[in-house]
C-alpha cells in the first residue's frame, strides 16, 4: 500500500493575509513604541456660537456726538456754580472757640469768596482788632496756629498772647500788589497778613528781622515754623522785599500737594 503524503497541505501551510493588522508581529525598536499621530481637536459648537455673535462693525462707523455749544459772554456769566458745603468745617471753628459771623459772597470780577467769613477772636481770648474776611479753610488753619503762637509765647516770652495785628486779608489785588500780576490768594479770601503780635504785660513784638539770640528773634522764627504746618504757603522777612514787615499766610492749592515755606 502506498505511503500517505508527508507534505503539508498548502491550503494549511498558507501564512495568515499580512493585510490583516491583528496577525501582524509587534514591531521591534523605536517605531514598535510611537503612537499615531493624534487629530486636532475639533471646534465645539460653543466656540462657533461665540464667532457667530460677534457683532458686526458698521460701515462707515457711526459719527461721535454733536459737541455742546461754547459758554461765552452773557452765557457764561450767566452760569451758576454751587458753593461747597463748610458747614462741617464751621463747626469745627465753634470746637476751637474762634468767634466768627457769616458774610455775603463776594464777587469783584474775578475775585471771589462764596461763603465768606468775618473771624474776630480766636480761644482764650486772642482777638482780631480789625477782623479778618476769611473762608471757612483759612480760618480754621489760622485758628489752629494760634494755638501754637500761645503756647510760644508762654514758653519763650513768659507772656500770654493777647491779640495778632492783622495787614490784611480779602483784597482784590493781583499778587505783591502787581496789577499785572496774577491775582493774590488774597483776592479769594484764602491769605492773611501778620504784621505783629501782642501780650500781656510786655510790649508787643512786630514782624521783621531781630537781632540773632533775641527772645523776639527766637519767638518769630518759631511761630514762623510752626505755621508751614497749617499753610500751604508761608512767607516773610528773607522771603523777598515785599514780605519783609509781615508774615503771609496761605492755602493756595499747587500740584502734589506742594507747600512753599520760606
Amino acid at each position: 500500500m502506498a505511503e500517505p503524503s508527508k507534505e503539508p497541505s498548502k491550503d494549511l501551510a498558507r501564512e495568515p493575509s499580512k493585510e490583516n493588522g491583528r496577525d501582524k508581529p509587534p514591531e521591534s525598536g523605536q517605531e514598535a513604541g510611537k503612537e499615531a499621530p493624534k487629530e486636532a481637536p475639533k471646534e465645539t459648537a460653543t466656540e462657533a456660537a461665540k464667532e457667530t455673535a460677534k457683532p458686526e462693525i458698521p460701515s462707515p462707523p457711526p459719527a461721535p456726538p454733536a459737541r455742546p455749544p461754547e459758554l461765552s459772554g452773557a452765557a457764561a456769566l450767566a452760569l451758576k456754580v454751587t458753593p461747597p458745603d463748610d458747614s462741617a468745617c464751621r463747626t469745627r471753628l465753634k470746637r476751637l472757640g474762634v468767634e466768627f459771623e457769616p458774610l455775603p459772597a463776594i464777587s469783584e470780577g474775578q475775585c471771589t469768596a462764596p461763603l465768606p467769613l468775618k473771624v474776630t477772636k480766636f480761644a482764650d481770648g486772642v482777638v482780631l482788632p480789625q477782623g479778618a474776611t476769611l473762608t471757612c479753610r483759612t480760618a480754621e488753619a489760622l485758628a489752629r496756629w494760634v494755638t501754637e503762637v500761645q503756647i510760644e509765647a508762654d514758653r519763650t516770652l513768659k507772656h500770654p498772647l493777647t491779640a495778632l495785628e492783622l495787614g490784611g486779608s480779602y483784597v482784590c489785588r493781583g499778587q505783591n500788589h502787581d496789577v499785572d500780576a496774577k491775582l493774590s490768594e488774597h483776592a479769594f479770601a484764602n491769605a492773611a497778613d501778620i504784621m505783629g503780635f501782642a501780650f500781656a504785660g510786655r510790649a508787643s513784638i512786630p514782624v521783621k528781622a531781630m537781632p540773632d539770640g533775641s527772645e523776639e528773634a527766637q519767638f518769630l522764627g518759631a511761630v514762623r515754623a510752626k505755621a508751614c504746618g497749617f499753610f500751604r504757603t508761608v512767607l516773610g522777612p528773607g522771603s523777598n522785599a515785599a514780605h519783609a514787615n509781615h508774615f503771609h499766610l496761605d492755602e493756595r492749592e499747587r500740584n502734589g500737594g506742594h507747600r512753599l515755606c520760606q
